[in-house]
């Protein structure tokens, strides 16, 4: 199992939530034509219940809907950037939902105060996830630094310049904690 914020948390999602569609599909119908075998009638108690696999199953579709137009980062790049982020929290494939907008950065990094991200090359609204991510970081820490690049190399050159001073191992958890649980 690939957690939130891993390589290759996307495709593992998108393989997981395909399946978990496709059995909800299998037994809703299994159900469906088992009860009416039994009763020769499709009204039946076996119907609900075949009737109910539906929202199971639409809870998978919205999964597949949010997650389906999004990419993964390749290994080389999620290994280049690892190595970049050195003792900071790295996550990748960070898809993220405010109550507007589904947003995707390939790279989120905490470090040192900062919180560091590079956005995916979809098409989103850029100003909205940088202010978006600002107040949601601020709520957690308000005094951690947000900043997000368009490109790898911007990242890695901020990274060179950024202070080496450790930042509080408490609020950095908690700031970890809260990037967390804003992913899908």
């Amino acid at each position: 199992m690939i957690d939130k914020g891993e390589f290759g948390y996307i495709r593992n999602q998108k393989k997981i939530n395909l399946i978990w569609l496709a059995a909800f599909i299998l037994i809703g119908v299994a159900i469906f034509i088992c009860g009416y075998l039994l009763t020769k009638t499709r009204a039946n108690i076996f119907t609900v219940i075949a009737v109910l696999m539906v929202l199971p199953a639409a809870k998978r579709v919205v999964a597949l809907v949010v997650m389906m137009p999004r990419r993964g980062v390749e290994r080389e790049r999620y290994d280049r950037m690892s190595q970049a982020a050195g003792e900071g929290i790295l996550f990748t494939d960070y898809v993220f939902t405010s109550t507007e907008k589904i947003m995707h950065l390939d790279f989120l990094l905490i470090r040192n105060g900062n919180v560091l991200g590079v956005t995916a090359p979809s098409r989103q609204d850029v100003e909205y996830m940088k202010k978006y991510l600002a107040d949601s970081v601020h709520k957690a820490a308000p005094d951690f630094h947000i900043t997000v690049f368009d490109t790898d190399g911007q990242m890695i050159r901020h990274l060179d310049k950024l202070a080496q001073t450790e930042a509080d191992p408490e609020r950095t958890e908690k700031v970890r904690e809260y990037l967390r649980s804003l992913a899908v």
